[in-house]
């Protein structure tokens, strides 16, 4: 799918962009607080493990505007949650593809087949 003229071309210029809807409330309201989508990063450098406490990224505070600390993430499922974000592909109308498994994916594929009944032929999982 093509990017939209409308989309920021600072953000990841090369590559197609997702959204994340994230679990947390408090992450929830500051989106609304703020008046939309906010663009953020995972915190975590590329190809690493996700990072699942604000201590676990610590070397990289300098770098960043801004870093909230909504607690651990996983509660007890440490090892799941470091596969970071299950990505989808709705760039096809109608259909649906897992590009990269994570920690949500049961969960992702479940809404995913509730709405579009079954995953794309030869891209899921």
């Amino acid at each position: 799918m093509a990017r939209s003229e409308e989309l920021s071309k600072d953000l990841n210029p090369f590559t197609p962009v997702g959204i994340r809807i994230p679990g947390q409330v408090s992450m929830q309201d500051l989106a609304q607080m703020c008046g939309g989508p906010l663009a953020l990063t995972s915190a975590d450098l590329s190809s690493q493990a996700s990072s699942l406490s604000v201590e676990e990224f610590q070397d990289l505070w300098p770098q960043l505007p801004l870093v909230i600390d909504g607690g651990p993430i996983g509660g007890g499922k440490s090892r799941e949650c470091r596969l970071g974000s299950t990505v989808g592909d709705l760039s096809v109308p109608g259909k649906f593809g897992i590009i990269r498994p994570g920690c949500a994916l049961g969960n992702t594929t479940a809404v995913l087949q509730r709405k579009y009944a079954a995953p794309s032929q030869g891209s899921c999982c």
